[in-house]
């Protein structure tokens, strides 16, 4: 049973929104479409993984997607966490193609394609790492759970090699398509339940309340001004930036199409990529409207939780409001 569903990465969302609001001849262009073209291929392989998942029987495993948890100062983050009454399954996918080679002795990973040779952080430390944190995490919310984990690599046409000494990658790691002989080996090997089913229940509530949403500031990250960025509504019909409201529509000049709430996703892209409030005047100056009236509103009418007295009024672009589809 998936108590957090397969989503799509919001780092992905925000390089998308950022790339729609650049020119096509920015400096910066190439470099985002290549971090978006690498998240968006590890998204694809854990979609991959996730369809194995369907078939657990949602009795015995609570699956969840993308748990980001706290840990001293610092957060840790896993693909897909299974917990049972038994035991916690970690699994860190990996979408590669190629050839890959698990060196023990440098603990990195070689991925050899297109007769090229790359070297990568290797995921069977960082699997480990992640069990070594969500131990200590169970641990210090009063939970006593074994914790164990996998490397799943989700295209399945990737060839995958070590040595034979290397006993932790013959163990741990597993094509997509094996996993759930390798769940099915835990399942034995952790037969005697620790925990009723409640206690698994308040187990998974608790992880579902600490687990926390990476932040970005994708302009900094990318050395973007904030001038840099297209300014206005963008028309969901032909993507043109700068439609044209107009007795309370917008109207885009290049298609003729006509929306009440074009400006709520181009909102969105505000929150994303300049800061999650807005005024009445920076809502002028993005959307270039002239009348504080007519963005008073707007704002009003879009319900959003707010400080201050009507002239130094702050709105605020929360998460519900990003989350939010018109």
């Amino acid at each position: 049973m998936y108590l957090k569903e397969l989503s799509k990465p919001i780092r992905a969302t925000f390089l998308e929104k950022l790339q729609q609001r650049l020119l096509e001849n920015h400096p910066k262009t190439l470099e985002i479409q290549q971090d978006l073209i690498r998240i968006l291929a590890g998204y694809k392989g854990e979609k991959a993984v996730s369809y194995y998942l369907d078939f657990l029987p949602d009795k015995d495993f609570f699956i969840f997607h993308s748990l980001r948890l706290p840990s001293k100062n610092h957060f840790f983050q896993i693909d897909f966490l299974l917990l049972t009454s038994r035991f916690a399954l970690i699994l860190e996918c990996k979408n590669f193609f190629g050839t890959l080679y698990f060196d023990e002795s440098f603990k990195q990973l070689i991925r050899t394609a297109n007769d090229k040779e790359e070297g990568f952080q290797d995921p069977l430390s960082q699997a480990k790492w992640h069990q070594q944190q969500l131990t200590n995490w169970l641990r210090s919310n009063g939970f006593n759970l074994p914790v164990d984990y996998y490397v799943v690599i989700s295209n399945p046409s990737t060839i995958i090699k070590t040595s034979p000494q290397n006993k932790q990658a013959l163990n741990k790691v597993v094509h997509g398509h094996s996993l759930l002989e390798r769940i099915d080996e835990v399942n034995h090997t952790c037969k005697n339940p620790l925990y009723d089913e409640k206690t698994t229940r308040k187990i998974s509530r608790l992880l579902l309340k600490r687990t926390t949403q990476e932040s970005f500031d994708l302009l900094k990250k990318y050395g973007i001004k904030e001038e840099e960025l297209l300014t206005g509504v963008r028309c969901p019909a032909c993507g043109n930036i700068r439609m044209i409201h107009h007795y309370g529509t917008w109207k885009c000049p290049k298609c003729q199409l006509k929306c009440k709430d074009a400006h709520l996703e181009s909102l969105k892209d505000y929150s994303f990529l300049v800061k999650p409030t807005i005024t009445n005047q920076e809502f002028r100056k993005f959307f270039h409207i002239h009348s504080p009236d007519v963005v008073n509103y707007l704002l009003k009418s879009m319900n959003l939780p707010h400080s201050g007295s009507t002239k130094g009024r702050v709105y605020y672009l929360n998460e519900e409001f990003r989350n939010f589809r018109a």
